[in-house]
């Protein structure tokens, strides 16, 4: 593991970025045992063959449920609950070609899925750079996202870079917000606590220009839903975006934020 980060390192520090592997007094990760979106879905192979090349195949293995090579060099095995569906991360996939989008940001590496289409969108957009934030890459996932990033980049040839930062959301979205960084696209899958998803999702919006989004995961999840609703009733600068998959909760920036700082409205919680 420590060639792989002294490797991510640099690249993180190259680009001006806040780099520190985070272990002691962080709490037990809590895994998230999929959604309807895994249990349910139609056929992931499909769904990748817009991707092409070196993505496509990294994905297929992935959804194959083939043991994957971890930051030891190992292949170990993968549960396939914790991943987003193909319909998922092609809606990902999407939204950050659509939008041109050059940077973008996510909460929750895990093993790589959603990693792996918005690195594809980023190689279609002519490059950019990936950031990852996960402190239980090492611990809980075997480095296998970090590793699956960092092989598909070189094996595509992209013109993209990517970053972890192995820390707590809300310890690296702050220091990424008071660099000055912007992300096209933010995509939070991380703890799936309300009060943790809507604090990434405020400080997210920090770093979020007009025209961007921000793709919350997981809304079967009342802790998910309720974030939504909040988002829906009182972030009036920015509007829902319509995905096609109901397990997404997508919002675009359309204006600044001008609300009165005793704003607050009412909402349901679903």
């Amino acid at each position: 593991m420590g060639h792989i980060l002294a490797a991510t390192r640099a690249r993180v520090l190259a680009r001006g970025l806040h780099f520190a592997v985070v272990r002691a007094g962080v709490p037990d990760a809590v895994t998230y045992r999929g959604g309807p979106s895994v249990l349910h879905e139609p056929d992931p192979m499909a769904a990748l063959a817009d991707l092409g090349g070196p993505f496509e195949a990294a994905l297929a293995s992935m959804y194959a449920g083939t043991a994957q090579k971890g930051a030891d060099g190992v292949r170990h095995e993968i549960d396939d609950s914790t991943r987003i569906s193909a319909e998922e991360g092609m809606a990902l996939f999407s939204l950050c070609r659509a939008g041109d989008v050059v940077d973008t940001l996510e909460v929750g590496l895990a093993y790589g899925f959603s990693t792996v289409f918005l690195l594809a969108a980023l190689a279609d957009n002519g490059g950019g750079q990936h950031v990852a934030i996960d402190p239980y890459q090492d611990i809980d996932w075997d480095g296998i996202g970090l590793t699956t990033a960092i092989d598909v980049i070189a094996a595509a040839g992209a013109s993209v870079d990517f970053a972890l930062l192995p820390e707590r959301s809300e310890m690296a979205l702050t220091d990424l917000a008071r660099q000055g960084r912007t992300f096209g696209l933010t995509f939070i899958d991380g703890y799936h606590r309300f009060d943790d998803v809507l604090v990434d999702f405020t400080l997210a919006a920090r770093m979020c220009p007009e025209g961007g989004v921000i793709v919350l995961h997981d809304m079967w999840l009342p802790s998910i839903a309720a974030v939504a609703s909040f988002l829906r009733t009182n972030r009036v600068d920015f509007a829902e975006v319509q995905t096609g998959c109901p397990n997404l909760f997508a919002m675009r920036r359309i204006a600044d934020d001008e609300r009165d700082w005793t704003h607050f409205v009412a909402f349901p919680l679903r």
